[in-house]
């Protein structure tokens, strides 16, 4: 299994809109790609000034990535026009799966 993990930030007074791409766009496509076993999608803690965002995403091998991404599956995607008002920044790492835990398991 292949860790995913994707970064990004998000413009100075737009996590609304962020917010609003996120839930009805991005993560609807995501739940539809095949060879995707989880995500998990994080926000910086309340009372915090950070702008990160943060997913985690498992998919079962590369090769569900290529299909999903495409063969640039190394870098972030690119974003959409409408996206590039909200987010300043993004950065993708990639890691093998090494240990797992799962709790009361």
């Amino acid at each position: 299994m292949i860790m995913r993990v994707y970064r990004c930030t998000v413009v100075a007074g737009k996590e609304a809109e962020f917010r609003e791409f996120a839930f009805t766009k991005s993560h609807p496509w995501l739940r539809k790609q095949p060879g995707l076993i989880a995500f998990y999608a994080g926000r910086p803690l309340p009372d915090s000034s950070e702008r990160s965002r943060c997913m985690v995403q498992i998919w079962e091998n590369t090769a569900a990535i290529k299909a999903a991404i495409g063969e640039d599956w190394r870098q972030p995607r690119k974003l959409p026009d409408e996206a590039l008002a909200f987010i300043e920044s993004v950065s993708v790492e990639h890691y093998d799966i090494a240990d797992e835990f799962k709790a009361g398991a």
